[in-house]
């Protein structure tokens, strides 16, 4: 039997069981990379536009199957959502990412092992 990951209660909005508002989130941010509007991107995410708009603000929380609507809306994975800002990423990995196909994604991962085991000395 697996266990059930235990919610943050601190990130559970009380009225709502299974709403979640992070402290920091880059829905707008993910929209904008993406080049979409409220009006494109909420329909698709089975959302209104004000919907959308209420949880780029913080105004409004999200459950998981809406964090995970967003992220195959936007390409992109629910982790990413509330971590990476893409708009602030232009030197780094996220275009080179964006831009590869999966084999060539296989091969970045086992590039950065080898590079980070090298730099460390540890295997993992």
């Amino acid at each position: 039997m697996t266990k059930k990951p235990a919610i943050r209660k601190d990130l559970v909005t009380p009225r709502f069981k299974g709403v979640f508002r992070a402290p920091r989130q880059f829905f707008r941010q993910w929209r904008k990379y993406r080049g979409m509007t409220l009006e494109e991107a909420a329909p698709q995410a089975n959302m209104t536009a004000g919907n959308l708009s209420a949880m780029e603000r913080g105004a409004q929380g999200y459950t998981p199957e809406g964090l995970e609507a967003l992220a195959n809306v936007y390409r992109t994975s629910p982790g990413w959502l509330l971590e990476v800002n893409p708009l602030e990423d232009k030197p780094g990995m996220l275009p080179l990412w964006d831009r590869a196909s999966e084999t060539e994604r296989e091969m970045i991962v086992d590039l950065a092992k080898t590079v980070v085991k090298g730099r460390t000395g540890t295997d993992g």
